[in-house]
């Protein structure tokens, strides 16, 4: 094992921070031989070696580069210097006896149907209960129209979803339509004969899979796969038309004590001459894609606010009455459209994101907030997706911290 067995974390920011962190495991795995179980993190100015809680997560079994190490700073760091020449703290990896596991850490439920299907993930931290729908009829009625959608979102033990209800205590009679966070369609690139500006697909009435779930101190986190969809597009490099089977992956995670879940996308495709399943042996291609998502939250009469720029990358969206109850949407991508009401509807709301080759959103909720909470999702994408603490793993012997002192550590 090498003798410097640390990641180097940098703080974009003027100000100290503290947050979660991830990092790539792979090449973490590759330089030192820890088994994941037996991770142990701790900052190397603490003599105490007290651990920090991190957990190491398959994202994709079949896809072993996006497995991920998170990990929580409980205690601020300093800022770090424009050019990422300072780090802001040295995170020490040792191998030891994991953290015992602790009362009221994140965790998750998957439920299960008579035959044997997934039908939905119940996500739990101190915060929030989001129950995940994956199926298009979770009453297995006519009303197909669920699929990959958050169908009910309680938080501090109040739905949010039906706030108005739900703060007089009625679970009954709440709106069958309630949810959120659902992807309705993709907008993926055109062919190029016919030619064809884009391709969509439609997802809401078309079933999810589990890939692969985790728990742990810091989060609690699902990868879902859409039912393969048939794509024939321009290859990015000949140019010429593809035929590719297709799936949305989106990995959902609620982190400890967040009143908001972080969500990953992308599209895996593979040539259409194979009827395997997507992610063996053979060639995986990622596709730019654009998503549309849709919301039905029944919040009155409701203030929205957009980030103040040429293009917006956030929104927040509050009810003007108690109990005040708010949702804010922050993404890496552009948003290129926001229907509020859509389609006459003043409960609903839908948003297309520019495409990209892969999407980072967070889903924020709200309450008893009548001013600011637009401002609380401004930082969170800010401190969350613009300018999040990175990690890396560390590769020189001479150590450069902010506070201005170098320190050569040998073996």
């Amino acid at each position: 094992m090498p003798s410097l067995n640390l990641l180097a974390v940098f703080n974009p920011s003027n100000y100290w921070r503290k947050s979660y962190i991830t990092i790539s495991w792979q090449a973490i795995a590759q330089q030192f031989p820890i088994p994941p179980e037996e991770l142990v993190l701790s900052e190397l100015r603490d003599l105490a070696h007290t651990p920090i809680s991190s957990q190491v997560d398959i994202i994709d079994p079949e896809d072993p580069s996006r497995d991920t190490l998170t990990f929580f700073l409980a205690n601020p760091i300093p800022p770090g210097s424009p050019d990422d020449v300072l780090a802001s703290a040295l995170i020490r990896l040792e191998q030891g006896k994991a953290i015992p596991k602790k009362l009221g850490e994140p965790s998750l439920e998957v439920i299960y149907g008579s035959d044997g299907r997934e039908r939905g993930v119940r996500l739990v931290n101190n915060r929030l209960i989001v129950w995940f729908n994956l199926i298009p009829a979770p009453e297995d009625d006519e009303r197909n129209w669920f699929s990959g959608s958050a169908t009910s979102v309680q938080l501090d033990h109040q739905e949010i979803l039906d706030p108005f209800l739900a703060a007089m205590g009625e679970w009954l009679g709440q709106d069958p339509e309630k949810r959120c966070m659902q992807v309705s369609e993709l907008q993926l690139p055109g062919s190029s004969y016919p030619k064809s500006p884009y391709y969509q697909v439609s997802l809401f009435n078309h079933a999810y899979r589990l890939v692969a779930q985790s728990s742990g101190p810091v989060r609690a986190s699902i990868t879902i796969a859409s039912e393969p969809f048939d794509y024939i597009g321009a290859d990015p490099v000949t140019g010429h038309n593809r035929h590719l089977v297709c799936e949305l992956y989106r990995v959902i995670s609620l982190y400890a004590g967040a009143d908001y879940l972080i969500e990953e996308l992308f599209v895996k495709g593979k040539p259409k001459k194979s009827a395997e399943r997507i992610g063996d042996a053979q060639e995986v291609v990622n596709i730019p894609v654009g998503l549309h998502y849709f919301a039905h939250i029944n919040m009155g009469q409701t203030e929205d606010i957009q980030q103040v720029f040429p293009v917006p990358d956030w929104f927040a969206v509050g009810s003007t009455a108690p109990p005040y109850a708010a949702y804010g949407l922050a993404t890496n991508l552009h948003i290129d459209a926001i229907a509020h009401p859509h389609e006459g509807n003043p409960s609903c709301f839908s948003w297309q994101l520019l495409p990209g080759q892969s999407a980072k959103c967070m889903h924020t909720f709200m309450r008893g907030q009548p001013e600011g909470f637009d401002a609380r999702v401004g930082h969170l994408w800010y401190e969350l997706i613009h300018q999040p603490l990175r990690a890396e793993i560390y590769q020189d012997a001479e150590i450069k911290t902010s506070d201005g002192y170098d320190k050569l550590v040998t073996a």
